[in-house]
C-alpha cells in the first residue's frame, strides 16, 4: 500500500543498534489506531495488542507489542516535519486521482489540550481543498499571532496553479498576494481595519459607486437554524485606486451585506453587517460569492470534525513534538476516510468505528 511505502521513507532519528521496533511499524500502527478511534498512546498500545495478527502482515512485530511509552518516546524524538511531509505527499497523491483543486481555504486552529503551565497551546495553519474535502498541508505555529509568518511557509509547499486561495484578514498581506500570484494562483482575502488607509479608500469607493444592479453579483435569502438571512454581494473594480499598486494582482473588492433576523424574536429586530474582501478575480466573476461562503468549510468540515469526532481539543499531550505529530496523523486519517470511502452512507463516526471492527474495510481504505 502506498501510504506504508511513504512511511518507510521517513528516516529514523534513533540510535542504530538500540532499536527494537522499526520506525515504520510505530508510525503505521499509530495511524491505523487513529483510524480506528484511538485517542492516546495507551489506546494505541491496546489496539496493537488486539490487532497484532493483522498488523503483522504489513509491519514487523517480531519483538512484541510496543509499549505506550515506546510510542511516546519515538514521537518525542521524531521531527513533526516528517509527518507534515507525509501529509502533503499523501494528499498530493489523492488529488492527482480526483477532482482538480479550484479553491484552497487557509485558516488557523488551536490545539487547546497542548497548553501547560510553562507554555501556550500549539496553533496550526491548515490548507483545505474544498472540492475534495481534503487537508492539503499544515504548518505549526507557537501562537496565533505567528500565523502571518506561517501562512507563506504553507503556501510555498502547495501547488496553486489554477486555484483560488481564500484566507481571513490575517492573510491579507502584500507579501502574501505577491506569493500567490507568483505561484499562478488567485485569491480572495478578508479585508478589515488592519490596513486602515486601504480600508477607508474602499469604503469611499463603495459609497460613491453605491449598491445597484450593475455591481450586484448575488442576492438571495437563506432560512436555517431559526433565522432568516439575506446576503447581497457587490463587486467593485479597484485596479485604478493608487493604494492598490503594491497589492499584486488586486482587481476587485467584494462588499457583502448580511441582513438577519431571528424567527422567534418578538421584536423582529433586524441586524445588518458589511464585510469586505480583496480579490484578484474580475469584479463580475459569478464564483466570488461561492469562494467566500465555501471558505468556512474549513471550520465546519475540518476543525469542528477534529474536535467533535476525533476529540482533538481533549488531547492532553503537552510534549510539543508528539502532540504535533499526533495531530497531523489525525488529519491524514481524516483524508483517508473522506476520500477512500465515498459511497457508503455511514457517518464519519461510524466509519472510524467500522475501521476498528472490520480489518478488510480498514485495508480497503488504506490501499
Amino acid at each position: 500500500m502506498k501510504i506504508l511505502t511513504k512511511i518507510q521513507e521517513i528516516s529514523d532519528p534513533r540510535m542504530i543498534g538500540k532499536v527494537q521496533h522499526n520506525l515504520s511499524t510505530i508510525i503505521f500502527v499509530a495511524l491505523c489506531g487513529i483510524l480506528s478511534g484511538c485517542e492516546d498512546w495507551n489506546d494505541i498500545q491496546d489496539y496493537c495488542a488486539a490487532k497484532k495478527d493483522w498488523l503483522s502482515k504489513y509491519v514487523c512485530l517480531k519483538n512484541g507489542i510496543p509499549s505506550s511509552d515506546t510510542f511516546r518516546r519515538v514521537f518525542i524524538l521524531l521531527d513533526p516535519e516528517n509527518i507534515e511531509n507525509l501529509l502533503r505527499s499523501h494528499a498530493a497523491e489523492i488529488v492527482r486521482n480526483k477532482n482538480p483543486t479550484d479553491q484552497i481555504a487557509i485558516d488557523g486552529k488551536a490545539l487547546c489540550g497542548s497548553k501547560s503551565l510553562n507554555s501556550r497551546c500549539l496553533h496550526s495553519v491548515s490548507a483545505w481543498c474544498h472540492e475534495n474535502g481534503l487537508v492539503l498541508g499544515e504548518t505549526q505555529v507557537e501562537s496565533k499571532s505567528n500565523e502571518i509568518t506561517a501562512i507563506p511557509l504553507l503556501i510555498e509547499s502547495l501547488d496553486l496553479k489554477g486555484s483560488t486561495v481564500t484566507i481571513d484578514a490575517a492573510g491579507c498581506q502584500k507579501s502574501i498576494t505577491k506569493q500567490i500570484i507568483e505561484k499562478k494562483g488567485s485569491y480572495v482575502l478578508g479585508l478589515k481595519y488592519n490596513h486602515p488607509k486601504l480600508y477607508e479608500k474602499v469604503q469611499e469607493l463603495i459609497t460613491r459607486a453605491g449598491t445597484n444592479d450593475t455591481n450586484r453579483i448575488f442576492d438571495a435569502f437563506d432560512r436555517s437554524h431559526g433565522r432568516t438571512v439575506r446576503r447581497r454581494y457587490f463587486g467593485y473594480d479597484v485596479s485604478n485606486i493608487p493604494e492598490m499598486k503594491d497589492w499584486s494582482g488586486a482587481k476587485t473588492v467584494i462588499a457583502v451585506e448580511s441582513i438577519s433576523s431571528k424567527d422567534n424574536d418578538p421584536d423582529l429586530k433586524v441586524k445588518a453587517e458589511w464585510r469586505y474582501y480583496l480579490s484578484s478575480h474580475e469584479c463580475n466573476n459569478k464564483r466570488l460569492p461561492n469562494y467566500i461562503r465555501n471558505h468556512w468549510g474549513i471550520e465546519n468540515k475540518l476543525h469542528w470534525v477534529l474536535d467533535v469526532h476525533l476529540k482533538e481539543d481533549d488531547d492532553q499531550k503537552t510534549e510539543r513534538k508528539s502532540a504535533r505529530s499526533f495531530s497531523i496523523l489525525r488529519r491524514i486519517a481524516l483524508n483517508i476516510v473522506r476520500t477512500r470511502d465515498i459511497n457508503s452512507k455511514r457517518s464519519l463516526r461510524r466509519k472510524l468505528k467500522y475501521s476498528a471492527w472490520d480489518n478488510d474495510y480498514l485495508l480497503s481504505i488504506l490501499s
